[in-house]
């Protein structure tokens, strides 16, 4: 705890430096006589309590006064004269003084309380910063918390995609924000063609990698405004926005065959993979997210069921 003492009078300097220390010990104390000095001393010293004289040879302690405490800060000003008046009281309180003084001290005992009850103003402050800082921190984390708790809801545990609990929120809004604009989307809904086989024959720690790997190919594929989500096991869909039925195909047709291109090396094993494909487009196939997806499922049951690796749009299996 650090006090400096701002008083034209060397005496009462030296008695209040005398009368703090003794009553406290440990409180370091500065005496000074001038205004400018205290202002050099306030910079150096950092003091918790400043007893400061109203009148000074150099200048206002209420003036000074002001200077202080607009320097921001959690220290408390006792004021302190000997022929103050009652407007000078009402100056310094309302410049953010704790207490007002009167010198001489004639009553000890409510000078002493008077300067403890500033440090316990200090100190309060001190710890409402300490708890304000670490209720902040608190928040930070907290925050921190719910984003990663909200980020694992709507992801992918294995691949880091969105799910289909994020998908079917999104594309729901993106059908509002497309019926405003009049624009169009393509959902591209895609399956391994091999999965099964891959677990079989090299485990299921092959088959996940495989399913990274897919995943990692995808987002390197689509544009930044395209949307890639994973649906349990081997299922991925694509939001591809703004995409004609002519341009969906034309992607579909480039991922299906940069899968088929693949090789995934797995502990030394070449893996390869095909995909088959649906398509399905917004409005023509459908107003929500359920229907479109109903859509390119059955187009991607369709290219399954006739020879696997391809790619069918919505309104081709719908003419079958």
């Amino acid at each position: 705890m650090n006090i400096l003492i701002v008083d034209d009078e060397p005496y009462v300097g030296r008695f209040l430096s005398d009368f703090i220390t003794t009553i406290e010990p440990e409180i370091k104390v500065k005496v000074v006589e001038r205004a400018a000095e205290a202002v050099r001393c306030f910079e150096e010293f950092n003091p918790d309590i400043v007893l400061l004289d109203i009148h000074l040879p150099d200048g206002n302690g209420i003036d000074l006064l002001r200077d202080l405490k607009g320097r921001g800060g959690r220290f408390e000003v006792l004021m302190i004269s000997g022929n103050a008046t009652l407007e000078d009281a009402v100056q310094a309180i309302k410049y953010g003084a704790y207490d007002f003084l009167l010198k001489p001290f004639s009553d000890l005992g409510l000078l002493e309380k008077s300067i403890f009850r500033a440090i316990d103003s200090v100190n309060l402050k001190t710890q409402n910063e300490l708890l304000m800082a670490q209720l902040a921190q608190r928040n930070i984390e907290l925050e921190e918390l719910n984003r990663r708790l909200h980020s694992l809801s709507i992801s992918d545990d294995l691949t880091g995609l969105y799910n289909m609990r994020f998908m079917n929120e999104f594309v729901n809004k993106e059908i509002l924000r497309a019926k405003r604009y009049n624009r169009n989307f393509s959902i591209i809904l895609l399956d391994l063609d091999s999965l099964k086989s891959t677990n079989d024959k090299y485990g299921h720690l092959a088959g996940s990698h495989l399913i990274k790997s897919v995943a990692g190919l995808l987002m390197q594929m689509v544009r930044r405004s395209d949307t890639v989500a994973r649906f349990g096991g081997d299922e991925f869909l694509i939001f591809a926005d703004e995409l004609n039925y002519e341009s969906a195909m034309s992607v579909g047709e480039r991922i299906r065959e940069s899968i088929e291109k693949m090789q995934v090396n797995f502990e030394g094993n070449i893996i390869t993979t095909t995909a088959s494909i649906g398509i399905a487009c917004f409005p023509d196939d459908g107003v929500d997210f359920k229907e479109l997806f109903s859509k390119a499922d059955a187009a991607m049951y369709f290219a399954k069921n006739n020879g696997k690796n391809r790619v069918y749009l919505a309104r081709e299996v719908s003419k079958t």
